[in-house]
């Protein structure tokens, strides 16, 4: 069966686009007929070229990416060496400490 609606893939959470193949599993609820790493699909739906030059390298940036999601940080970014996280707020996790976000 070919999916009309973009949705999530109710075996792995891979996102499911327009045009992929999907079996349903009832209750109406589908699966993508070919099993996909759901870390390599979100980094495909940020960067494909990335995913399409450097499977594995695109895999670990997805996993960074949910973990970063599940953790509720929106942003990431490097200043004089440190590692700054932004929450779903737009505050830096060591706020109002350090300062950053002011810069």
């Amino acid at each position: 069966m070919i999916a009309r609606y973009p949705g999530r893939c109710a075996r792995t959470g891979a996102p499911i686009r327009p045009g992929d193949t999907i079996t349903p599993m009832g209750r109406k609820r589908y699966a993508l007929a070919a099993p996909v790493d759901p870390d390599l699909a979100l980094a495909e739906s940020v960067d494909p070229e990335l995913a399409a030059s450097d499977p594995e390298a695109a895999a670990a940036a997805g996993r960074y990416l949910r973990q970063s999601l599940a953790r509720g940080v929106s942003h990431v970014w490097n200043s004089g060496g440190r590692e700054f996280y932004r929450n779903r707020r737009g505050r830096c996790e060591d706020a109002p400490c350090c300062g950053c976000c002011n810069a």
